[in-house]
């Protein structure tokens, strides 16, 4: 308890002497504020008489200001924690000034330098420069260890403690920013005195980079606090202590968030890469947009988004514009040159002795062309600044990927690629397979898409093709007309074959050769029944079948040949009631009998 105490006291004195600082400084600062309105205005009026009174000045009350601080380093040293606190708030006004009167100096020194060299002022510039300049970094690592220290007392501080603890933070990170800021304008400063900064500049880069680097974490971390704060009040909404404690997370985001701003915008002003800073904080801060509204770093967000648009427009648009130019003519040309790839190797398919299936001959036209296009592509991107090995490599693991996923339709392509080798059928060919009777409409290798005979589309996958009987029924040149034809019992059998070989020899569409068929074939239960197979082009296959069955039907009629076909006789028996059994006997019975027909 005591110890909590003593921190709250120690928060408290903080408090106090900081709100005594900071109107002590609002003061000076209005004072300094002014005075530098008064002296800026007639500094370029002048003379160089004046100029060189008030640079002796400034020296006189620059070597006063570097004996205090060097006093209150030295009393730092020994001085109790109260008396600590306010050495440290002198120290940093005293730092404060003489930063100051080092920028004031130097325009005096430049300003005396354009009538006339000034050899031992210069000298005593560079040195004061040589003084200041590390005591920047002292302060920043002094800064950065006041911070730790507060830091430090969240682990036992109550839920109360913890926002004060915030504001402290705050406070001191402001600090920081300021000395990072004072680092970068002394670099300037430097390169306008024509001193070498390289290693002053590397520094500070450094520094740079570690503290976005840490802000950046610290933003995430508190981010997670955040989500884990909310998700406990809303288990918990009467709890003070959890509304507490994420007030004062939001507090250490604000704080962080725009620090991290601040440092980032540092960073541009060296020309240093802050892609992937800016990415995580707007990442990380989307959710909390609403909250970081009064930081100012949504605006300034947008704001610089914006100016980077511009900037992006003015100085490089005009080069991705010519190299967007570039790639749709590389494009245009290799489309161009795509399409003529592929009259050129149809043409050649078409006018060679290779027996190709229309797949085939598709396949390789379009392979050709495809992959003319694609390495166009490939030439295109790269002018884009590209990288082609990373691409072709994502593209292998994608492929890999779309491979597993479509299973089936690699078993497509692959029962596709049969087809295309053993040649079942082709386009234009009339298949029975799958139960589907229709004519090849068009194929690839996937899928195949067949006609019916009634014009209906149906397509059907190559795997479940290639996995059943395939039945082609115009494959070859010739085919075979089966037909069957029956006449009566009583009909003379040699007429009838004779009349059903003169009407095969007279159709002009029944090839001689194979000669044509005409035998009895079978005995029927009703009829004599005849064979009768001639062979005819594919394409003449129903007309011959038509033709034939007309021509014996109106034949036979002429010639007095019946065609039989199935009859019934019926006969009826009827059972006699009681008063006709007297007469029974006397009656013939009637019955109901059925036999097959007399054939002869």
């Amino acid at each position: 308890m005591n110890r909590h105490n003593t921190t709250m006291v120690r928060l408290a004195i903080i408090l106090v002497i900081y709100l005594a600082a900071a109107g002590s400084n609002l003061h000076a600062a209005a004072q300094e504020s002014s005075g530098k309105q008064k002296d800026k205005a007639p500094l370029a009026e002048l003379s160089i008489e004046q100029v060189d009174k008030r640079a002796s000045e400034l020296i006189h009350k620059l070597r006063l200001q570097v004996e205090n601080e060097e006093r209150y380093v030295k009393q730092l040293k020994t001085a109790s924690e109260e008396d600590r606190l306010v050495l440290d708030l002198q120290l940093v006004t005293v730092r404060r000034e003489i930063t100051n009167d080092v920028f004031l100096l130097t325009d005096l020194l430049l300003k005396l330098e354009q009538k006339t060299p000034q050899p031992e002022l210069r000298k005593q510039v560079e040195e004061l420069i040589a003084y200041v300049f590390p005591l920047l970094q002292s302060s920043i690592n002094r800064l950065r260890g006041e911070i730790d220290s507060i830091r430090a007392l969240r682990p036992e501080a109550k839920a109360e403690q913890h926002y004060p603890i915030e504001l402290n933070v705050a406070k001191y990170t402001v600090r920081l920013d300021e000395v990072f800021d004072t680092n970068l304008r002394f670099l300037k400063i430097m390169n306008q005195m024509g001193m070498n900064t390289e290693q002053a500049q590397a520094e500070l880069a450094k520094n740079l980079y570690d503290r976005a680097d840490e802000l950046s974490g610290r933003v995430a971390l508190t981010l997670l606090s955040i989500e884990e704060l909310k998700i406990q009040r809303k288990k918990f909404p009467d709890d003070a202590d959890t509304t507490k404690l994420l007030a004062a997370s939001i507090k250490n985001l604000d704080t962080n968030t725009t620090s991290l701003e601040e440092t980032l915008d540092l960073m541009d002003k060296l020309e240093l890469d802050t892609d992937s800073f800016r990415g995580d904080l707007v990442t990380a801060t989307k959710d909390f947009s609403s909250g970081l509204t009064d930081t100012g770093v949504a605006a300034k967000l947008a704001s610089r988004t914006f100016k980077n648009i511009t900037t992006w427009l003015s100085e490089d648009g005009p080069k991705y514009l010519f190299k967007l130019l570039v790639f749709l003519g590389i494009i245009f040309v290799f489309r161009l040159a795509s399409r003529l790839v592929r009259s050129g190797i149809d043409k050649a398919l078409e006018k060679s002795k290779l027996n190709l299936s229309q797949l085939a001959h598709r396949l390789i036209v379009n392979t050709a062309s495809n992959l003319v296009m694609f390495f166009g592509l490939l030439i295109a991107l790269s002018q884009l600044g590209i990288q082609l090995g990373p691409l072709l490599a994502g593209l292998g693991v994608a492929g890999f990927i779309v491979g597993f996923a479509l299973q089936d339709t690699l078993g497509n392509f692959a029962s596709g690629l049969m087809i295309l080798l053993y040649r079942p059928y082709d386009v234009g060919n009339l298949i029975d397979v799958g139960g589907v009777l229709g004519k090849v409409h068009k194929m690839n290798l996937v899928s195949t898409s067949l006609l019916t005979v009634d014009n209906q589309l149906i397509v059907m996958p190559n795997n479940k093709i290639w996995g059943d009987v395939i039945k082609n029924v115009t494959a070859q040149e010739r085919r075979r007309v089966d037909m069957i034809f029956g006449i009566s019992y009583t009909d003379d059998i040699s007429k009838a074959e004779k009349i059903l070989e003169d009407i095969l020899k007279s159709h002009d569409r029944v090839l001689d050769n194979p000669e044509p068929l005409v035998r009895l074939h079978t005995l029927g239960a009703s009829s004599v029944d005849f064979i009768v197979r001639p062979w005819v082009k594919v394409d003449d296959y129903w007309d011959v079948y038509w033709d034939v069955t007309r021509t014996v039907k109106l034949r036979f009629d002429e010639e007095g040949i019946s065609i039989p076909f199935p009859q019934q006789d019926v006969h009826i028996h009827t059972i006699p009631t009681e008063s006709e059994s007297a007469t029974a006997n006397e009656k013939p019975k009637k019955s109901l009998s059925i036999r097959e027909p007399d054939t002869g």
